[in-house]
């Protein structure tokens, strides 16, 4: 496996094992966020169900869409990361949940709202930062 330094995997610490897990756990938790807003948007129940126009039910598809996509990108970084590899993909999904949530949550907190979605919103944040900050860490090759 190709690792941008030669043929030898990159050393597998315990920083990287820890990385691999909460991405993963990060992928399966944005794959059950697709199901519940297609089950919803489907079945017609709760804000999302009862959206009745066509740009916004272009905004939901669109939505789940990206969700199963950073999902498989979280996924496949994650295990790049347990083999040996850097675990790139995985970075792209974090870095934008962080990027976005580093925007959003400010503005957040100015705007009022209440301390638990603020507490949510930068628990949000953290959970994608850590396992990105710990896959950018310097490993050194196996060989």
């Amino acid at each position: 496996m190709s690792t941008g330094h030669g043929n030898a995997p990159l050393r597998l610490t315990p920083a990287v094992r820890i990385a691999a897990v909460l991405a993963a756990a990060y992928g399966f938790s944005l794959v059950a966020l697709a199901i519940v807003l297609a089950t919803d948007w489907a079945l017609h129940r709760g804000n999302v169900g009862h959206l009745h126009s066509l740009a916004a039910s272009r905004g939901v598809v669109y939505f789940i869409v990206a969700c199963i996509a950073g999902a498989a990108l979280l996924m496949t970084g994650s295990v790049r990361a347990w083999r040996g590899a850097r675990g790139l993909p995985a970075l792209i999904p974090l870095g934008l949940i962080v990027a976005i949530g580093c925007i959003g949550e400010p503005i957040d907190i100015l705007t009022g709202q209440s301390l638990s979605s603020d507490i949510t919103g930068v628990a949000i944040i953290c959970a994608a930062a850590l396992p990105a900050v710990l896959l950018i860490l310097p490993r050194k090759d196996t060989a």
